[in-house]
């Protein structure tokens, strides 16, 4: 008997295992990959590459970061692809930096302040004024494209 309630509570829980998070309204996905780099193909690590909708369209806007060889595999929604269409390419990288003192007592380093800076200029990460665009039709096999981003920059402390 124990072995039986063992089974059947197997199933059920293996049963709720499958794809029932995936909300109805979400479209058909397309693999797609990116690879973004700055100052003329060196790999930009650690970017946040969004995917926005042209027309507006649907409220999953994909979004993934890039790996150390610059390249985000995008995800809509947790899943891996990119819904048809066409988008504005948004790409920002802010990087943070520490200011430290040396301890009067112990002679270690601490930490006593620090600030952040825009990495990636500020034109790629606006709908508005971002120059990169992509587009995906579903007639692909796989998406694959590069970006570049011009100039390292450290910009705007905040």
């Amino acid at each position: 008997m124990k072995r039986f309630l063992f089974t059947v509570l197997c199933v059920l829980f293996l049963s709720g295992c499958g794809d029932d998070s995936r909300p109805k309204d979400l479209p058909a996905l397309y693999p797609c990959s990116l690879t973004i780099t700055q100052e003329g193909g060196k790999p930009l690590d650690g970017a946040t590459v969004e995917l926005k909708p042209l027309d507006g369209g649907t409220r999953y806007n994909p979004l993934q970061f890039t790996d150390a060889n610059g390249v985000a595999v995008m995800t809509t929604y947790t899943f891996n692809g990119v819904p048809a269409g066409k988008y504005k390419v948004l790409v920002t990288k802010n990087i943070e930096e520490e200011t430290t003192t040396t301890d009067k007592n112990t002679g270690e380093p601490v930490v006593v302040g620090g600030a952040k800076y825009r990495y990636v200029e500020k034109i790629y990460s606006d709908v508005q004024t971002t120059p990169l665009e992509i587009e995906i039709t579903g007639k692909e096999k796989k998406v694959v494209q590069t970006f570049d981003v011009g100039k390292a920059i450290k910009e705007g402390r905040f």
